[in-house]
């Protein structure tokens, strides 16, 4: 190492001592460090030793040349390493400026909502400066960059993990014992491990009330007309059955909850039965001011909600008892016993708090999943909708839409004798992903195997948004493998046009998909990383921030738990999946289509704010048998928005094909 280079590492080590102003820096042409307060705050952590110091290394890295070689921590997601010239061209020149901001925010997204989203912009206002041609791609920016690059990989892998602060994850995680959240259609939104074993429901299954004996069954009906405005009834006491036996179990708390971007309530079951400590009767006394006997009093109807044995056990009058308990809720502020017992639930529940993380393993709503493992060792999981003994029709998810559905599809599917099967594609839920592989290679290679699987030949096939895409690709390769094909929702591959009018978020992630997925891996962990701390509603309003129908859906209790249950699906296995599905919307299957023998009916949104139907005339007139059907009222998310619509064309399609 130089002279210079030493010295310049005595100069940063001081420098990342200061504190830098919060606001994204404005800087004029030419100035590459600016923007720090000079206020004396100690040793930093970690973190924000590499915000605080990013500026610093990167001028080292730019002027003073690299110390080592690149070697970016990005997974080996189908991206071609290309030599760089030593010299930068002009146009990287020009965009250093943008180079530093995406830096910056790289570093600040760890920690920071609207970092993220101007990361975001910064990497749309380079994209924009820069050759289309992906093959030139890493050509545009310094060595430097990538070191940067590199470090940011490298502190995310070292964070820990974030706390809950999705409140829907909150709510059954600050508990120790069973705890749900459920939509007002009954389907679980979220459910801690415990609770999947005492209700018998996981996510995106329905509940089944018959978990509750006759006697508080009745408060809990209180509640659910409460909710649906019929009611003043807040919150009720239960009893749950062991699902073995069918004995009363443990006591819960029910009621309702609202957060703050959703316009109707979720019901929250969560148990009783939680050890009262010591750590309990001291919080309670310093928070509340009570005095021991009160405690006591509150710990024994805590223990069995009934005062007449409170009473008893302590050998005085149940007049004495209610005079007390008045005292307690005087104090508390609690203004009926069920709001007591939940305060004293939540201050004993805080003495066991165990913050739990994302799914770590996926389990099908519908109770039905089965595993294949092929002789190559490929992990396909899949379960079905419909008619047990239907007509089977293969139906393929989307990356925004999932596979489970409102309850009325399944209904339209028995009546109709039905069957859709559902195998997830990789990196899905269970399914292996196979990065050796080119995505569209890999998505159709599992198609392939699980239809042979199947013993199945001739059917329809359906598919959500990019899930027509190894549709095609199959179809292509073996042209009797369907009968007919089914798309649902938007896609590059029908209307390539359509790219140009996307909304800079999703433009510019399909973008880097192309051009440099290690880089679009890493804003996806930092992408993981917000959910894991502001929840699934974080992401969902920034994907559909442009379409109002779709935040609807969000938005609403009774659908958004679906929408929950698709992300879950998707990023189960971590972000390699999304990564790779962002690139399958550039797989070059316009030939398929151009060849393609057989009817295809491709439903489109009309509100998504990309529909044009000259466009989608177009690639009718490319091939007789492409029929295309505009869906109203309807925007990316649109097989919960127009469920009825969709599931008729699909019936009859399927229908009309049965061998």
């Amino acid at each position: 190492m130089t002279p210079a280079q030493n010295n310049f590492i005595a100069l940063s080590s001081f420098f990342l001592f200061v504190r830098p102003r919060p606001a994204k820096r404005n800087r004029a042409p030419g100035t590459f460090f600016t923007g720090v307060d000079s206020d004396w705050i100690g040793p930093p952590s970690y973190t924000s030793w590499c915000i605080r110091g990013v500026d610093l290394f990167f001028l080292f890295y730019q002027y003073c040349g690299p110390i080592r070689d690149r070697n970016f921590r990005g997974s080996p997601v189908e991206d071609h390493r290309h030599s760089k010239p030593e010299k930068r061209s002009d146009v990287a020149m020009n965009t250093t400026e943008i180079d530093l901001d995406i830096v910056s925010d790289t570093f600040r997204a760890f920690v920071d909502q609207a970092a993220f989203d101007s990361l975001i912009e910064s990497w749309n206002q380079k994209l924009n400066a820069l050759e289309a041609d992906a093959s030139v791609f890493e050509r545009h920016f310094s060595t430097a960059f990538f070191k940067q690059m590199d470090m940011a990989a490298d502190t995310l892998d070292r964070l820990d993990a974030q706390a809950f602060e999705d409140p829907l994850e909150r709510l059954v995680s600050e508990v120790s014992g069973p705890a749900v959240v459920i939509g007002p259609d009954l389907r679980v939104a979220s459910v801690n491990a415990e609770g999947k074993d005492a209700f018998g429901a996981s996510q995106g299954m329905f509940l089944s009330l018959d978990c509750m004996t006759p006697e508080t069954r009745m408060d809990f009906d209180a509640l659910l007309r409460t909710h649906s405005g019929r009611g003043n009834r807040a919150q009720a006491i239960v009893q749950i059955l062991d699902p073995d036996t069918d004995e009363p179990a443990f006591r819960a708390e029910a009621f309702l909850f609202k957060t703050s971007n959703q316009d109707g309530c979720y019901i929250v079951i969560r148990s009783l039965e939680l050890d009262w400590t010591s750590e309990v009767s001291a919080s309670l006394s310093h928070a509340f001011g009570m005095t021991e006997a009160e405690i006591e009093v509150a710990h024994q109807f805590f223990e069995c909600c009934d005062l007449a044995k409170v009473a008893q056990s302590r050998g005085v009058s149940v007049h004495t008892v209610r005079t007390q308990m008045k005292t307690i809720l005087s104090k508390t502020g609690a203004t009926s016993q069920a709001e007591l017992t939940r305060l004293f639930s939540m201050v004993a529940s805080r003495q066991m708090l165990q913050t739990r993380g994302l799914i770590s393993e996926w389990q099908d709503p519908l109770g039905r999943e089965k595993i294949i493992i092929t002789g190559a060792g490929r992990r396909i999981a899949w379960t079905w909708m419909g008619a047990k003994d239907g007509t089977p029709a293969i139906f393929l998810r989307g990356m925004a839409m999932g596979y489970l559905l409102p309850e009325n599809a399944e209904r339209k599917l028995k009546r109709a004798g039905i069957k859709l099967l559902i195998p997830s594609r990789p990196g899905y839920g269970n399914s292996s992903l196979h990065g050796e592989l080119p995505v569209l290679e890999d998505n159709r290679a599992s198609l392939h195997a699980f239809l042979v699987e199947m013993g199945l030949k001739g059917c329809v096939g359906i598919g959500l948004s990019d899930g027509i895409i190894p549709l095609l690709a199959q179809q292509d390769k073996d042209p009797d493998t369907f009968s007919a094909l089914v798309s649902v929702g938007f896609n590059g591959c029908l209307n390539r046009a359509a790219f140009r009018k996307l909304p800079v978020p999703q433009a510019t992630l399909l973008r880097l998909a192309r051009t440099a997925p290690r880089l679009l891996e890493l804003i996806a962990k930092i992408g993981q990383r917000m959910i894991q701390r502001y929840g699934v509603d974080w992401y969902l309003d920034r994907a559909h921030a442009s379409t109002p129908l779709d935040l609807q859906i969000c938005r609403n209790p009774a659908t958004a738990t679906l929408v929950r249950d698709a992300c879950s699906h998707l990023v189960v296995q971590g972000t390699r999946t999304f990564v790779r599905d962002m690139q399958m919307f550039h797989a070059p299957v316009d030939g398929a289509i151009d060849r393609l023998a057989i009817p295809i009916l491709s439903m489109v949104p009309t509100e998504d704010g990309l529909f044009d139907l000259d466009e989608y005339r177009q690639l009718e007139a490319r091939n007789s048998r492409v029929k295309v059907l505009p869906v109203p009222d309807s925007a990316d998310l649109l097989i919960y928005q127009q469920t009825d619509f969709i599931m008729d064309r699909i019936i009859e399609i399927v229908s009309g094909h049965r061998q």
